[in-house]
């Protein structure tokens, strides 16, 4: 009988791989979502032309996102592709004015300009929601007039102009919020046309589509948008509402952070949807960055004191520990024994607080630095990335052969060792939130639950040729030309039932306690952190999650869980987010 080649038995690995991968994803992620509402069709419609046409659907998609908290069937499509009569076939209807008069943009008569006309003639005289954001609002106003009435007859109120003021603030709920500004500019930050306001922020979005209201009208402001950098300019309406029509000033997904007009704009879609969630705020907690490398007794003592404080928490497990010369395994660890006792069921009800997340498999890849030392805990492991002198990051492109296969091998490797050492995640996390689309989409088959912010991908593409180097785990690879997409990266402040790549999103989204960043970022402290969760309570069933690193001590740690808990916060347990997926 002939031995198989190495390059065979590699192969056969690989593919049985792939079939146990699919068997597990058969029995753990085919559970279906329950939502608390029926038939929500929503229309998302976009501007597409000029030399930022990437503006439109990259918007979409980030919209489409903070939409799956909600039941809603979301279709987006470019505002020129638009049929007669599509509104009345949705519960409510988005348009994202992103390109500065869009139909000029088109010949008269073309398909196009045609498609976009047909969409206003429906805005004048629908009667279903219709959420218009930023620009064009003047072509409304003459599609109204056509019928003899205006914006101000209709709705109440009157388009002045774009107004660039430096409106660079929002009032929310009484809550001050960022209107585009960014709190703090890393290395390499591009910054073009915005205004440095000291202490590291700039302000990058400080336009404002202006309108005045008829006070007699019953229209309704939600936000008021104003200016810190010029305080003697007046406040000016930044959400405002007349029946089922709503209007937004700008595009809050432009410059948005932990403390920006977003959040404002995450809480209105209740009321823009009319699907309305009950008051509550949770708190959720991630230890981060645990493998069979860490230190084990720092590990301890911050479980040691959750467990007193009776707070819930996660543990982003990392299953393969490489420390630059050799491999560990998390199920001939210290650290997996003590994860194993954390998790087992006893009299004082751990199981119900501590679980696990899938955080990658090694978390560091092929290269010796991606891109700093090929360690464990510190690298990329999903996409390619190189620094600079001044340690800003490039996001070169996905790795040289990969696909969803490629991914889906990978974490279930990492499923089964996780399953040696006697855990079961729940979720999965990409290393640094950041992996290609066709990780996400392969990983999504074993863990349809992703705790943490997540990147996307836009379809726009360029090529790059990367060397190719066999290492552990990555068999079956080869060197070829891959794809660079641009890269979209999203917070959540609630769960997502369905995003744009079909995961359930758990929310990371107030940061995570950061004392010594590398030269040129941002430290973070636990003010900063619970300040960010003071901002999020705008929104009205919002869940603040972070996450720690364990070796960082006690004390700062207790800082953020009493300062959240004095903000209201109530911790959960993170797998009790989505309950059938325990």
């Amino acid at each position: 009988m002939n031995k198989r080649s190495k390059k065979e038995q590699d192969g056969i690995t690989s593919f049985l791989n792939y079939v146990f991968a699919l068997i597990v994803w058969t029995i753990v992620g085919t559970t279906s979502v329950t939502f608390a509402h029926a038939d929500t069709r929503v229309l998302v419609l976009y501007d597409t032309s000029g030399p930022y046409s990437d503006g439109g659907i990259s918007s979409a998609i980030l919209l489409q996102n903070l939409l799956g908290h909600f039941n809603a069937e979301v279709t987006l499509k470019p505002v020129t592709d638009y049929s007669t009569g599509e509104m009345a076939e949705h519960l409510a209807t988005f348009y994202l004015g992103t390109i500065f008069d869009e139909l000029s943009y088109y010949s008269e008569g073309s398909q196009e300009y045609e498609g976009y006309m047909s969409f206003l003639d429906d805005a004048a005289i629908t009667e279903n929601r219709l959420v218009w954001m930023n620009y064009n609002l003047w072509h409304l106003n003459e599609r109204l007039q056509v019928q003899g009435e205006s914006l101000i007859s209709r709705f109440g109120f009157t388009f002045n102009g774009v107004n660039n003021s430096g409106f660079n603030r929002i009032e929310y709920k009484g809550t001050e919020l960022f209107k585009g500004v960014v709190p703090f500019a890393n290395p390499g930050a591009e910054l073009a046309g915005c205004i440095d306001e000291g202490d590291g922020k700039y302000a990058c979005s400080t336009e404002l589509n202006e309108v005045s209201i008829d006070q007699s009208s019953g229209a309704k402001v939600h936000a008021v948008s104003y200016s810190t950098l010029m305080p003697e300019v007046e406040k000016m309406p930044f959400v405002t509402q007349s029946g089922n029509f709503w209007f937004v000033g700008d595009i809050p997904f432009v410059h948005f952070s932990e403390e920006d007009r977003y959040l404002a704009f995450a809480d209105l879609l209740h009321d823009m949807l009319g699907i309305y969630h009950q008051e509550s705020h949770k708190g959720l907690l991630r230890l981060e960055d645990i493998s069979a490398g860490s230190d084990l007794y720092s590990l301890q003592a911050v479980a040691e004191y959750l467990e007193d404080e009776r707070v819930p928490f996660s543990i982003a497990t990392i299953a393969y520990h490489f420390d630059g010369n050799y491999w560990y395994t998390l199920s001939r660890s210290k650290v997996g024994e003590y994860l194993r006792e954390l998790t087992y069921p006893n009299y004082y009800g751990r199981k119900n607080r501590v679980s696990i997340v899938a955080h990658g498999a090694s978390h560091q890849s092929i290269y010796s630095a991606n891109p700093y030392d090929g360690v464990t805990g510190n690298d990329f492991e999903f996409y390619r990335v190189t620094k600079n002198g001044d340690n800003s990051l490039n996001f070169v492109s996905p790795l040289p052969g990969d696909s969803e296969r490629w991914a889906l091998n990978r974490m279930y490797a990492a499923y089964k060792e996780l399953w040696r050492t006697g855990l079961k995640a729940f979720a999965w996390e990409a290393p640094h939130y950041t992996a290609s689309k066709k990780d996400y989409m392969g990983i999504h088959r074993l863990y349809p639950v992703h705790f943490g912010r997540v990147t996307y991908s836009l379809d726009k593409k360029r090529e790059v040729l990367l060397p190719f180097r066999r290492q552990h785990f990555y068999r079956g690879m080869r060197g070829r030309e891959v794809k660079s997409p641009k890269m979209l990266g999203q917070f959540f402040p609630y769960p997502i039932y369905r995003d744009t790549y079909g995961y359930q999103i758990v929310p990371e989204s107030i940061g995570y306690y950061e004392p010594e960043p590398d030269d040129g970022y941002r430290s973070l402290y636990p003010e900063d952190l619970i300040r960010h969760a003071k901002k999020q309570l705008v929104v009205r069933d919002g869940v603040a999650g972070f996450f720690y690193h364990p070796p960082l001590g006690i004390e700062n740690l207790k800082r953020v869980v009493e300062g959240m808990r004095g903000l209201g916060y109530t911790f959960i347990p993170a797998d009790q987010i989505f309950p059938h997926r325990r």
